[in-house]
Order: structure tokens, then C-alpha cells, then sequence
């Protein structure tokens, strides 16, 4: 009886974090500026408005300092909300309005939040100095002010130095962002301070992941990574007017996405400046504007040549202009082409032939310097003579999942001595490949194929795990 009396004692300094109510702003502030590590403040139903500013408390890492919504969706941010400390959560809030968030510091989680509609030009911004913030599970829509501002609105901004950042960003919906008025609107951008065009060594190693982007027109770059070894993978692009760019920056890896253009003439797939990148088992289908571009040096640096990079297996169907390489800048009709590439196990596929169109297009004919060619499909399009890629049938079958995929009959081939093999040991699906590897996204199986993951399964209405969903 006294063990279990001394049970009773000790469990309350570990279980029971202190609980505080609040229902307007200035109650909030009160609460802030009391909460202690383990603190969870509930924000009411209501408007939440004025000065938001939060700094200089930090929880820890078994008790971080939380704001949540007490019912989620229901505590709306009507202005700009400024956190700045350690180890805190942001839960379920929505912003409109003018609702935005500013975040500085480390171990910051935001899950569950909604911003819908809101006037603000940048949504959501992790600002120089941070590290380790955490962005997963919310839902971005309806960003419909972009045509009202001229530039700098970007959804969701990432400033880093390149110092091992780690931000990771995951299971969040971005869908009908409005196109705005040129340059500055892109729906992520994950850049280096002062935008260097070549950044200096070092890497964030922030990983953007399992989010899905829907109408996310903002501008030609809906991804834009201008900083060095991150990694974009897992992410499901659909009917979006534009593409995933690597604008500056080097060592970055873009694996594992699906890009699906049915309903914009203007989607497009990766474009790529830089050196040092991996592009490997990515999914396009049916992009009007292209499957994947690199664009020429320029000698001002603003576009960094394109050199060391390797695009290996691949799936392209249907996609218009399908590889461009040696894209101009108007000021440079003439820079420098891209070099050393490795281009192995690729399929390009178009489900009806025109023999008198090509798949892959050297812009002003400025042929590549140095590349190796290996292993790679072309089918329903003509190709350039070179070795490394044989007019084939794929012998695609359509899947009841709206993919062309692999059959018994689709060639294969076994890992490659020129590039690390075990930058392709799994699929497009996480699906860990043979000693026989089929060419393309897409490793042939008898079992039946995962499903797509849905808009459904994505955002602030999701109460997902952390698993990965393919």
C-alpha cells in the first residue's frame, strides 16, 4: 500500500502538463508568456487578431511548449503570428484573413493547421537561423490574392545556410494556388540566404516529402530548391503549370515522385541547373509542357551549367518535349551545354506513334559534352542516334490504377558499374528490385501494384501516422 502511495506521488510530475484555456489574443499572450516546458495552451473557438508576437520561451524535448486549437479548425489566425524559441508545437489552427506564421528557432512542429483564402503574400515562412522545423499534415488552398502583388509571395519560404538545416516537410496539401503576376509566386521555395546563384559548399539536408500539390499554378516553378543536398521525393504532382525546378544549388535528389499533367496543357515535369544531382525513379505521365529540361550555363552564373548529373530510371508517357536538353536563357541564346551526365535504364513511351516528332530535343542542336548513354527505351517517338538508347516496345499494359506499367516482357537490365546501384534498389512504390532490373519507374511484379495515395489522404483533415504512404 505505501509503494503504490508513492506511485500516486510520482506520477504527476510526469504525466499531467499544465493545461491553459484561452479565449482571445491577449489571453493568449498572457499564456505564452507564463507557459513553462510541457505547457499546452487551447485557443477557443474565435478570432485571433493584432499583435502576435511569441519569443524567448523555448520548451524541451520531452516537453515541448504547445498551441493548439481546442477544437481543430475552429481557432482562426487573422494576422501575421510570430514564434520564436525551441521545441514548440503548432496545432490545428486556420488562417485567413491576413493570417500568417513566421517561425525562427528549432525542433518547431506545425501539424494540422489550414490556411485558406488568406490575403497574406507569404504564408508560411522558416527563417534563416532555424533548424529542424517540422511542417506536416496541413492543408494550403485557395491561394487566390497573387494576382493583387507584383512579387514575394511565396506560399511556403525556407531560408537556410546550408548548414545542416534538416527541415523536413511532409503530408501537406497545397491545391489551387492562383497564378500570379511572373517571378516570386512559387508554392515552395527552399533557398539559400541572399540567393547566391552558385551556393557555397555545404548542404541543408531538409527533405520535402509525401505532400500533394493539386492546381498549384502560382508560377513556372512550383518546387523550387535554390540550396544544396536536399532530397523531393514521394511527392504526387497533379494538373499543376509548372514544375519542380533545381534552380541553384548542387547534390540534390528528386526520387520517387509522380507527375500527372491530364488537364493542364502547361504541366511539366523537373528541370534541372546545377551539378551533382540524382533524378532516378520518377513517374511522368501525359505533361503538356515537358518531362524534363536542362537548361544551358549562362556566364553571368545567373543559370549554373548543368554537369554530373544522374537520370536513371525513369518512366515518361506521353509527355510533350519529353527530354529537352540545352534549354536558352533569352540573354544567352548560346551557353554552355550540359556535361558528364549519366542517363541509364529510362523508358520514354507514347502510347500512339509519330515517327516524325522526336523524344528528345538538343535545343539550337548544342549537343551534350561527355554524357553516357546506357540502357534507355524510346517508343512511339523518334530518337537521336545514339548508342545507349534502342527504339523498343516496353510492353506496357494499362493498370486499373491509370499507370502504364512494366509486363513479363519489358526489358531489364542488372545494376550498372557507372553509377551507385543503390540509388535504384527500390521503385517508384518502395518496391525493392531484383538482380534483374526492369528499365523504367516501375519494377515488374506478378503481384498487383499499389494504389496512388488520393488528395483524401493528405492535410490538416488527415489524422495520419508518419508512415509513408507508398
Amino acid at each position: 500500500m505505501k509503494q503504490l502511495f508513492l506511485l500516486f506521488l510520482i506520477f504527476p510530475l510526469f504525466g499531467n502538463n499544465p493545461k491553459l484555456y484561452v479565449n482571445n489574443t491577449q489571453e493568449l499572450i498572457d499564456a505564452f508568456q507564463k507557459a513553462k516546458p510541457g505547457t499546452v495552451i487551447l485557443l477557443n473557438d474565435g478570432t485571433y487578431d493584432g499583435k502576435l508576437v511569441f519569443d524567448n520561451k523555448s520548451g524541451t524535448r520531452n516537453n515541448p511548449i504547445t498551441i493548439k486549437a481546442a477544437s481543430r479548425g475552429k481557432a482562426e489566425v487573422h494576422t501575421l503570428f510570430e514564434i520564436t524559441g525551441d521545441f514548440i508545437h503548432i496545432e490545428g489552427l486556420t488562417f485567413v484573413e491576413n493570417g500568417s506564421l513566421e517561425l525562427l528557432g528549432k525542433k518547431i512542429r506545425v501539424s494540422h493547421c489550414k490556411w485558406d483564402d488568406s490575403k497574406s503574400k507569404k504564408w508560411l515562412r522558416v527563417l534563416l537561423g532555424s533548424s529542424l522545423i517540422e511542417i506536416a499534415h496541413n492543408t494550403f488552398q485557395n491561394k487566390n490574392f497573387n494576382s493583387k502583388y507584383s512579387k514575394g509571395c511565396q506560399l511556403l519560404q525556407i531560408v537556410v545556410a546550408n548548414k545542416n538545416e534538416r527541415h523536413h516537410i511532409h503530408h501537406n496539401l497545397f491545391k489551387n494556388i492562383l497564378e500570379g503576376n511572373g517571378n516570386g509566386f512559387e508554392t515552395i521555395q527552399l533557398i539559400t540566404d541572399k540567393n547566391p546563384f552558385n551556393p557555397p559548399p555545404g548542404s541543408s539536408n531538409s527533405v520535402i516529402e509525401d505532400n500533394y500539390f493539386e492546381r498549384a499554378n502560382g508560377e513556372a516553378e512550383i518546387i523550387s530548391i535554390k540550396s544544396n543536398g536536399n532530397t523531393i521525393r514521394k511527392n504526387i504532382f497533379k494538373n499543376c503549370k509548372g514544375s519542380l525546378v533545381l534552380r541553384h544549388g548542387d547534390d540534390n535528389t528528386v526520387t520517387r515522385n509522380f507527375f500527372f499533367g491530364t488537364e493542364e496543357s502547361k504541366s511539366g515535369g523537373i528541370r534541372i541547373q546545377g551539378s551533382g544531382h540524382l533524378i532516378s525513379n520518377n513517374y511522368f505521365q501525359d505533361l503538356g509542357a515537358f518531362g524534363m529540361g536542362m537548361m544551358d550555363g549562362t556566364p553571368d552564373e545567373l543559370y549554373i551549367r548543368v554537369s554530373d548529373v544522374q537520370v536513371l530510371h525513369n518512366t515518361f508517357v506521353n509527355c510533350d518535349d519529353t527530354f529537352q536538353i540545352g534549354i536558352n536563357h533569352s540573354k544567352y541564346p548560346n551557353g554552355s551545354t550540359p556535361m558528364n551526365c549519366i542517363v541509364e535504364g529510362n523508358i520514354f513511351f507514347f502510347e500512339t506513334e509519330n515517327p516524325d516528332d522526336t523524344v528528345i530535343h538538343f535545343v539550337q542542336d548544342d549537343l551534350p559534352v561527355g554524357w553516357s548513354w546506357k540502357n534507355n527505351l524510346s517508343f512511339g517517338r523518334s530518337s537521336p542516334e545514339i548508342s545507349g538508347i534502342d527504339p523498343l516496345n516496353p510492353h506496357f499494359t494499362f493498370s486499373e490504377n491509370g499507370l502504364w506499367i512494366p509486363s513479363q516482357n519489358t526489358p531489364y537490365t542488372y545494376s550498372s558499374n557507372s553509377y551507385k546501384s543503390s540509388s535504384v534498389e527500390i521503385d517508384v512504390f518502395g518496391k525493392k528490385r531484383k538482380k534483374k532490373k526492369t528499365l523504367g519507374a516501375i519494377q515488374f511484379s506478378t503481384s498487383k501494384h499499389k494504389e496512388i495515395p488520393v488528395e483524401e489522404s493528405f492535410g490538416a483533415d488527415r489524422d495520419g501516422s508518419k508512415k509513408r504512404l507508398y
